[in-house]
């Protein structure tokens, strides 16, 4: 089945799909996608990411900005296992005259039931990365992997914690973001179509704001 012909079949029942917890899209998906909200203020990171939070580093100062962001993904690999993964988007912007660095190995993740994932791996874009530096003056943004164990499972999350601690100049200190599990999506179709399937979290074509997002399913 090709793209447009897949697009074709879901759109009928797009919107029952996205309120169920987790219904398999057989060939028309390679991934499901799981969506977060920071606790606390937040803002939209779009249809992508859903939720943002922004950090003004170090706490009191507003040398560096970090906004983050947070969804899962539930793959099948080329054995039929499944397995989950949580991704968190880091968007750093450097504006002081110290440098700002953050080692993945050292960031960790934290489950309502105390399990703890500890270290994540780092991404550029699609090339791997080790330790995190960006200079002053500079920006960038990462993102880090948790490949979650089989004792957690992104079904029964109801939140969870992410623990990374960063220096900047001679300073070390350790941010926790909460996440909340979001459990609903809202997909709607704008004019004009800037892509056939565009999905914005926070407002309708009615003019209705919504808070949406929990279970997104990718193809």
């Amino acid at each position: 089945m090709n793209g447009s012909r897949c697009r074709g079949a879901l759109s009928g029942w797009l919107l029952l799909a996205a309120l169920a917890s987790a219904p398999a899209l057989t060939g028309c998906t390679t991934a499901q996608h799981v969506y977060f909200r920071p606790s606390g203020a937040y803002q939209s990171a779009g249809s992508d990411w859903l939720a943002k939070r922004t950090y003004n580093l170090p706490p009191g100062s507003k040398d560096v900005r970090v906004e983050v962001a947070a969804r899962g993904r539930i793959d099948t690999n080329e054995r039929g296992v499944v397995y989950d993964s949580l991704h968190v988007r880091l968007g750093v912007e450097n504006g002081g005259e110290s440098a700002f660095s953050l080692d993945p190995a050292a960031v960790r993740l934290l489950d309502d039931e105390g399990g703890v994932v500890a270290g994540a791996e780092a991404y550029a874009g699609r090339n791997r990365t080790g330790k995190i530096t960006i200079a002053a003056g500079a920006h960038a943004a990462y993102e880090l992997v948790f490949d979650l164990p089989a004792t957690i499972r992104l079904e029964n999350l109801g939140s969870l914690r992410v623990a990374w601690p960063y220096r900047y100049g001679d300073k070390d200190d350790t941010v926790t973001t909460k996440f909340i599990k979001v459990e609903e999506v809202n997909y709607y179709y704008p004019r004009p179509y800037p892509d056939p399937w565009y999905y914005d979290p926070w407002s309708s074509p009615w003019g209705h704001r919504h808070m949406g997002a929990g279970y997104y399913h990718g193809w």
